[in-house]
């Protein structure tokens, strides 16, 4: 099976500053999942630091997805995870015309989120709002850094092409990835309208 496991980070540079990321450069894959073993992937949102783990995808679902999940280790088919991964926020705005109930008020930063993106699971969504900081105009980047894209021949162009969506607007194109080129980060910019 191939999957693509990730750390997400976004920034805006103009005023130099990391408003969330998930996970750390260290060239592991978390992944687990399991609340007994703790949550071992650091993270941050709007400059406060807190832990969550991947847990092994568990296929694709539909919006709004579910800010409590609670986890589960790889090999329990029941494990709780979905494809929305949700900060702390207030969420009412149903996107893209979808027939669902937003979430509403999240109080907390989830804790577990999709480890990766597979064939069978090829959707990984992040909600957060904007601190009051960040105005219209800024400038911000989306960086995705790659920890295994499991290609057969790691000279191949790899068979994700990954795309970045801002409120129902596609940042960018498709951006394909080598797993030669697995150490380099792919990153997408954009201005808030």
């Amino acid at each position: 099976m191939k999957f693509y496991a990730i750390l997400g980070l976004l920034v805006f540079p103009a005023k130099a500053a990391v408003l969330w990321n998930i996970g750390v450069d260290d060239s592991t894959q978390d992944g687990n999942g399991d609340p007994a073993n703790g949550l071992n992937d650091s993270a941050t949102f709007d400059g406060v630091a807190f832990n969550v783990s991947g847990a092994r995808e568990s296929g694709l679902q539909d919006l709004p997805g579910n800010p409590a999940n609670i986890g589960g280790i790889d090999s329990d088919a029941a494990r709780d995870v979905d494809d929305d991964y949700y900060f702390a926020g207030v969420y009412n705005t149903v996107v893209d015309g979808g027939a669902y109930t937003p979430v509403g008020e999240v109080l907390v930063n989830e804790s577990f989120y999709d480890r990766a993106l597979t064939a069978n699971d090829p959707n990984m969504r992040w909600h957060f709002n904007l601190p009051d900081t960040v105005a219209e105009g800024d400038n911000f980047t989306f960086t995705i850094d790659f920890y295994n894209m499991n290609e057969a021949t790691p000279a191949d162009v790899s068979s994700y092409d990954l795309t970045f969506w801002v409120n129902g607007t596609q940042i960018g194109d498709m951006q394909p990835h080598l797993d030669v080129a697995l150490s380099s980060a792919q990153s997408w910019n954009f201005d808030l309208d």
